[in-house]
């Protein structure tokens, strides 16, 4: 019989969500939307975050770390801080950060699982769940006075958050954290994407949580660098990475050895219908945006954008 997080920690939860404009999901009767999972919304971000009620639950319904779900696309890496007591939550079958969950209805559906993905920190208390609820609403930095240290003790123990000082994001703090904000290297690849790929869902969602690497297309392409990746009816730029590679044309076969790349299953390939889909793209250090980009799309756009000057103003500084 699996063990849920008290009442008293589930009230503490919700109180430093709504703080930070996560709305708790609730049905009529005010009960939460699902047995296993808190669900949150923040209308001002149009995301959806889940935080399991089952994990890792001791005696008294005390857990000893919460893990919190997003969206592939709307997860970043920049907000993991170990002394701050926020880390990414690597899956142990799949030894990577992609979970998997009917109740996580918000999110895209990986063809490995054949359920909705999202992406996890593993949060060890409070205060830590504070500062990343704080980090998903306003992409603030958030600077502990003393270091939060790592503690098999439960979380009810640590409840204030008198030790956190908030500034917000300021050339001094993307230069001392631009290693851990992203991966790109943007000025060894001559400045910030002036190209955007356009992508259809949920392939582009796999390229963002890392599963895909390799997009799939007719023909090649003399692109390399960085690239914005584009979701397909969007009208936003909702990630970057590198396009380092092309490789090509790739029989059948080929394809079929490769399908942990490229994410296109054995049936589909099998009946033909990606036949003409025989050069791979290959992206490496695809990451999401904190915040997509709004750009503007030019008439008969199908494959690649020229981002307009504004768009392109807008991801230096969200890829800072």
């Amino acid at each position: 019989m699996p063990k849920y997080i008290c009442e008293q920690v589930r009230q503490r939860v919700i109180e430093i969500a709504e703080q930070h404009s996560f709305a708790a999901q609730l049905k009529d009767s005010g009960e939460d939307q699902y047995v296993k999972v808190l669900m949150f919304y923040s209308k001002q971000l149009n995301q959806t975050v889940y935080i399991r009620k089952d994990r890792a639950v001791g005696s008294g319904g005390i857990p000893d770390y919460f893990q919190v779900a997003m969206h592939p696309a709307f997860f970043n890496k920049s907000w993991v801080s170990v002394s701050d007591g926020i880390q990414e939550h690597i899956n142990s079958q799949k030894k990577k950060n992609l979970h998997s969950s009917s109740y996580y209805q918000k999110f895209p559906v990986f063809s490995e699982n054949n359920e909705p993905c999202g992406m996890c920190f593993k949060v060890t208390d409070y205060n830590a769940l504070a500062k990343l609820f704080q980090r998903m609403a306003t992409g603030e930095v958030i600077v502990s006075k003393q270091p939060v240290v790592f503690s098999t003790q439960p979380v009810i123990k640590q409840v204030t958050e008198s030790d956190m000082v908030i500034t917000s994001i300021s050339n001094s703090a993307i230069n001392k954290h631009k290693q851990s904000i992203s991966k790109i290297n943007v000025s060894a690849n001559s400045g910030i994407p002036t190209k955007g790929l356009i992508i259809k869902s949920p392939y582009i969602e796999k390229i963002l949580a890392g599963t895909k690497t390799w997009e799939m297309r007719s023909k090649s392409t003399q692109v390399r660098g960085p690239i914005a990746l584009i979701k397909q009816g969007s009208g936003q730029v909702v990630g970057v990475a590198n396009l380092i590679d092309v490789k090509g044309p790739l029989s059948k076969q080929d394809k079929l050895n490769t399908i942990e790349k490229h994410q296109i299953s054995a049936e589909r390939l099998e009946s033909g219908e990606t036949d003409k889909w025989n050069t791979a793209w290959i992206l490496e250090n695809a990451q999401p945006l904190i915040s997509p980009v709004n750009y503007q799309h030019p008439n008969g756009a199908v494959i690649w954008v020229n981002l307009d000057k504004q768009a392109q103003k807008k991801l230096a500084i969200v890829m800072q």
